[in-house]
């Protein structure tokens, strides 16, 4: 499928061909069900894989492209890369068209199969393959192997092009019906990087990643959520001014043992030099000071210590005034 940047819309001319609201099966999408049409199957023979495509165009013009009723393609998820313009759409927001219960148009003869999730980019360039989609969409892929009940494994995440690989052939012919063979696409290509996105799907072993959308993430509603820089990890972040008020965010779950904990935040000139991490540890806590305004994007030691099992990292915005505090993911590994 090939989208145009000449057809990127505007959100108003979007929501007139359908209701945009909150995924009810994947908090961090938006669902933008098409109008007038139904271009899915409501029976199949279960769920097994995720199927990751590129788009071979843009995210925008992808979703007004897919959303028409004369077009006989549908995708479950759409993920964006980069975010073009100022009024293009956020990296890494992710874009719902088709209900997990049913099954897209994506893939021929693997559709009854398959849950799909389109990627912003081009086989010929790494360009919207960015750290923005790779971190939204590593927790996609891992929600819907998870909520298939299979292995979080290249078996079941699979590109558009895994006819191409002889061992996964062999394997679906050992082990299911279809024809493993049935389609002629070579995308996300070579420029997609299975690694990381399986490095997301699974973290290391003895790894915990609690993102700022995630069950064990809280902090009060005067931390204000955003999507608009590009080096966050998952669909968006929370933010605060400093001031000097007591109000921390917390995000929970440390295993127990010895670990490093990290920081996840999108840098910015804006953003605290001080932005002041709690890491608690086997009871006690240590004070961590972080400088925002550099290295984000990745993962940012906060210092190595052993833990008590269902442990807290916190982030105050009680520092130096004038900026804001970005609060994102954390990890323990």
């Amino acid at each position: 499928m090939k989208y145009t940047k000449s057809s990127v819309i505007t959100l108003a001319t979007l929501l007139a061909g359908g209701i945009s609201q909150a995924s009810s099966d994947y908090g961090p999408a938006i669902y933008r069900p098409m109008s007038g049409c139904s271009k899915w199957y409501t029976s199949g023979n279960g769920h097994h894989f995720a199927v990751c495509h590129d788009m071979e165009g843009y995210y925008a013009s992808g979703i007004s492209y897919l959303n028409q009723c004369s077009v006989s393609v549908s995708i479950n998820y759409m993920v964006n890369g980069k975010q073009d313009t100022s009024t293009d759409y956020p990296a890494g927001q992710i874009d719902q068209q088709v209900l997990e219960a049913n099954y897209a148009w994506h893939a021929r003869c693997w559709n009854t199969y398959m849950w799909g999730t389109e990627h912003e980019g081009f086989e010929s360039s790494p360009a919207w393959y960015t750290d923005a989609m790779y971190n939204a969409t590593g927790p996609l892929q891992r929600h819907l192997v998870d909520k298939a009940g299979v292995a979080r494994d290249r078996n079941h995440i699979i590109g558009h092009n895994a006819k191409s690989s002889s061992a996964w052939v062999n394997w679906v012919h050992a082990n299911y019906s279809f024809d493993p063979t049935c389609n002629t696409h070579t995308d996300p290509g070579q420029y997609w990087d299975w690694p990381k996105l399986m490095n997301i799907v699974n973290p290391p072993a003895g790894s915990v990643i609690v993102d700022n959308s995630n069950a064990g993430f809280t902090a009060s509603s005067g931390w204000a959520t955003s999507t608009g820089s590009t080096d966050k990890y998952g669909a968006d972040y929370r933010y605060h001014s400093t001031a000097a008020v007591s109000d921390q965010a917390v995000w929970t779950g440390s295993p127990s043992g010895t670990h490093t904990a990290y920081a996840y935040y999108p840098q910015g000139s804006n953003r605290s030099t001080t932005a002041p991490y709690t890491v608690v540890h086997g009871g006690t806590s240590s004070l961590v000071s972080v400088n925002q305004q550099i290295n984000g994007g990745t993962w940012v030691s906060l210092g190595s210590y052993s833990f008590n099992a269902g442990e807290d990292i916190k982030l105050s915005f009680w520092t130096g005034t004038g900026f804001v505090v970005i609060a994102d993911a954390v990890k323990w590994q």
